[in-house]
């Protein structure tokens, strides 16, 4: 029996030491916040939206033409039960008009927006440490255009990340 007891003190002494060592230990780091993005391309150049500020992402809705003086307003879109206006992403972003949008996102909020884009690539997610990453250096047309925030990189290449909250601002600002 002394045997046995001896074997649990061990035991517990041990557990105890465990114990108290844990506290001492530096805490482990939180595993890495990821950010879900969408990849898209607006004309030819490659782009990304965060789902952070993206409340839908729609493909093949009908888009109701309005009257309208705002040139890049291609028209309204039922959407739950509400209507929301749709403009161009691309002649927001002083690019040609779209062709033929088939894709769109809807900015969240209140009174929606949505956004029409031709081309959808992919759903990504990246460390949200590297979202606005600049230290590329990358210097173009892209990347100094209204409404982009930061780079960041997916699958090798740079691509410069549209704000979406920006480009609502603009619109009320200029439509209000």
């Amino acid at each position: 029996m002394s045997a046995n007891g001896s074997r649990v003190g061990a035991t517990a002494a041990a557990l105890r030491s465990l114990f108290d060592e844990s506290f001492t230990v530096a805490a482990v780091s939180k595993p890495e916040r990821l950010e879900g993005l969408l990849a898209i391309r607006v004309g030819a150049d490659p782009y990304v939206l965060c789902l952070s500020q993206v409340a839908g992402l729609y493909a093949d809705r009908r888009v109701v033409a309005v009257p309208s003086p705002v040139a890049q307003l291609l028209g309204i879109v039922g959407l739950r039960g509400k209507m929301a206006p749709v403009y161009d992403l691309a002649a927001l972003l002083h690019y040609p008009p779209a062709a033929s949008p088939r894709w769109m996102v809807f900015a969240g909020g209140p009174q929606p927006v949505g956004f029409a884009f031709e081309s959808f690539e992919a759903h990504v997610q990246v460390a949200g440490a590297s979202l606005g990453n600049d230290d590329e250096g990358a210097a173009s047309a892209v990347t100094t255009r209204q409404h982009v925030r930061g780079h960041v990189r997916v699958a090798g290449a740079l691509r410069p990340i549209i704000h979406i909250a920006s480009v609502v601002e603009t619109i009320r600002n200029n439509h209000s």
